[in-house]
C-alpha cells in the first residue's frame, strides 16, 4: 500500500485529501500532518470572529470546481435567505470545509485508509535512493511516505524579514507585535493610545475590524509604501466579459498589458484586451469589470513573462493589482470608510525609518512618499500586518529551512515560493524534478501566478489528486506484476 503524506491543514491540504479520497482505486494511505488544533482551517478561515468575512461571494466558493455551487447549497441549509452574492463570515467557511472532509471519510473504500495527524513537521529526508520519505515531526515521530505533498500555505516571517525601520531591540519588545495574529494581540483592544500598522492590505483591515469589535477607541495610523487600501467589491454583481482568448500581443509584454488595462478602463471598452471585443456589443461601466475579465487568463499571463519581468511586476506594479484584484467586501468597505471619515483611521504613504521606545511609548519616525519633512507619531503599540512571507528562506519554519538546507527544494527566481513543474513536482537544488515532493498554492505563486484564491486552489488539488494515483498506480504495478508472476509459477 502507497503512503501519500499531506503537510498542512488548510484549504489547500484539505481538498487535496478529499480528492484524493475520491479519486482512488486502489490501496492508499494518506496520512494527513496539520500543526494547528482546528484542522482544515489554516490561516485564513481560523479566525473566530464574525466580523472576517470571505472576501469572494458564496456562490463562487465552492469546494468542487465540478459543482459550483456547492458551498451555497451547504449554507443555504442553514439560511435559506443567502444569495450568491452574499458575504459570509470565514469561520463559517472553516465549518463547511469540516463538513466536505468528513462527508470525504465517510465516503472512503475499504481499500483506502486516512490517518489525522497533529504535530509540526520540522524535516524531511529521502532515502531509498530518493524514492521514499521520512517526515520528522517536532514530537519526534516520523511518518515515512512514497509521496509528499507541501500544502503548508504561508509561512509566518521571521525575524531576520521584519519591516525595514524595525530593529532587532523593538523585535523583541513587548509593544510591538511581529504577528497580527498571536494570541496576545487581543489585549490591544484595551490599549490606553494609538496604534500604528505597518501594512495597508487585507490583514490590516481584518485587525482593524478586530480591534472594532473588541471596543478599541483609539486611533489606527496604517502605513505602506504606497498607502493603499483594498478596493471594495460592489454590492450587486456585474457581467463580465466572456472571452477565451486576449490578444496575444498581450502576452510577455508586461508594458503593454499595462498600457491596454488602463486604457481598457479610461475607455470603457474590452477593444485594447480582446480581439473580438468590437463584435461585442457590451460596455465596461466599472473598472471591476475589466479586472475581473483578466481573471482566466492570469495564469497564462503570468507565465508568459520573463523572469525579469516578473520581478518587475513585483516590486513596482504588485501593489496596485492586489488592492484592485484581491478586495474587501462592500460591507466592510463602508466600515473602513467611515474610520477613515472620522479621523480614527489614517492611512499614510512612505517607508518606516526607525522607531525608538520610551517609557510609556514608541516613537515611529516616517518619511513620507511624497517627499518633505519626516513624520514622527507616539504610539502605544505597533503591529506588523504586512502578511505571510512567500520567501522560504525567510519563513520562520523548520520545515523550510530544512528542505532548503538538504537541497530538496529550490526557491522561484522571485523568491515567490518554490521552482515547480507545470504539474507541481518540485524541483531540487540542482533543478531535478524530486521524485516525492509536490506542492500547491502558496508555494507555488512564483511559478503560476494566481494562486491562493479558492477557484485556483480547488482546480490545483483535483489535478494533484489525479496525478499523485496515476503515479501511485504506474509505481506499484511493477510489483503487482512480480506477485502475480510468483503466484503463477
Amino acid at each position: 500500500m502507497s503512503t501519500i503524506a499531506i503537510i498542512g491543514g488548510g484549504f489547500a491540504g484539505t481538498l487535496t485529501a478529499v480528492n484524493l479520497m475520491y479519486q482512488a482505486h486502489c490501496p492508499l494511505r494518506i496520512v494527513h500532518i496539520e500543526c494547528s488544533e482546528r484542522r482544515n482551517r489554516g490561516a485564513a478561515f481560523g479566525t473566530e470572529s464574525s466580523h472576517h468575512l470571505l472576501n469572494v461571494p458564496a456562490g463562487r466558493m465552492s469546494a468542487f470546481p465540478d459543482d459550483p455551487l456547492h458551498f451555497l447549497k451547504w449554507a443555504r441549509s442553514r439560511n435559506k435567505n443567502l444569495s450568491e452574492s452574499s458575504f459570509l463570515p470565514r469561520s463559517l467557511y472553516g465549518e463547511y470545509l469540516d463538513d466536505v472532509l468528513e462527508a470525504g471519510i465517510k465516503s472512503l473504500p475499504s481499500f483506502v485508509a486516512y490517518e489525522a495527524l497533529r504535530g509540526e513537521a520540522i524535516s524531511i529526508k529521502l532515502i531509498q535512493d530518493n524514492n521514499k520519505a521520512v517526515i520528522k515531526l517536532a514530537d519526534g515521530n516520523v511518518v515515512v511516505a512514497d509521496k509528499v505533498v507541501l500544502a503548508t500555505g504561508n509561512f509566518k516571517a521571521g525575524i531576520s524579514s521584519q519591516p525595514a525601520g524595525i530593529s532587532e531591540t523593538i523585535a523583541g519588545s513587548e509593544r510591538y507585535f511581529a504577528d497580527a495574529w498571536s494570541k496576545q494581540s487581543p489585549q490591544l483592544a484595551t490599549t490606553d493610545g494609538d496604534i500604528m500598522m505597518i501594512g495597508t492590505g487585507l490583514t490590516a483591515i481584518d485587525k482593524i475590524l478586530e480591534l472594532e469589535a473588541q471596543g478599541f477607541k483609539g486611533n489606527i495610523h496604517a502605513i505602506s509604501r504606497h498607502g493603499l487600501l483594498p478596493a471594495a467589491h460592489l454590492k450587486t454583481s456585474l457581467a463580465t466579459f466572456a472571452q477565451t482568448e486576449l490578444r496575444c500581443a498581450l502576452y510577455s509584454d508586461l508594458n503593454l498589458l499595462f498600457r491596454s488595462v488602463k486604457n481598457a478602463i479610461r475607455s470603457g471598452s474590452y477593444k485594447d484586451l480582446f480581439d473580438n471585443a468590437s463584435s461585442v456589443n457590451m460596455e465596461v461601466s466599472d473598472w471591476r469589470q475589466i479586472i475581473d475579465s483578466l481573471r482566466p487568463h492570469s495564469q497564462s499571463l503570468w507565465g508568459a513573462l520573463s523572469e525579469t519581468q516578473k520581478r518587475r511586476f513585483c516590486r513596482h506594479l504588485k501593489a496596485y493589482w492586489d488592492v484592485h484584484r484581491h478586495r474587501m467586501p462592500p460591507e466592510i468597505g463602508n466600515r473602513i470608510a467611515a474610520l477613515q471619515q472620522s479621523d480614527r483611521l489614517k492611512v499614510i504613504a512612505g517607508r518606516l525609518y526607525s522607531v525608538q521606545e520610551t517609557a510609556k511609548t514608541l516613537v515611529a519616525t516616517i518619511v513620507p512618499r511624497s517627499g518633505g519633512q519626516p513624520i514622527q507619531l507616539k504610539v502605544a503599540n505597533i503591529i506588523n500586518c504586512t502578511g505571510f512571507e512567500l520567501d522560504f528562506e525567510k519563513a520562520d519554519s523548520a520545515l523550510a529551512h530544512s528542505l532548503l538546507s538538504r537541497g530538496l527544494v529550490k526557491a522561484h527566481p522571485t523568491r515567490l515560493g518554490l521552482d515547480i513543474l507545470a504539474d507541481g513536482n518540485v524541483l531540487d537544488g540542482n533543478d531535478r524534478p524530486s521524485k516525492v515532493l509536490y506542492t500547491l498554492g502558496a508555494p507555488t505563486i512564483g511559478a503560476r501566478g494566481e494562486s491562493i484564491a479558492v477557484p485556483e486552489l480547488r482546480v490545483q488539488a483535483k489535478e494533484l489528486a489525479g496525478t499523485l494515483l496515476s503515479l501511485t498506480i504506474t509505481e506499484q504495478l511493477p510489483a503487482l506484476d512480480s506477485r502475480s508472476q510468483s503466484v503463477a509459477n
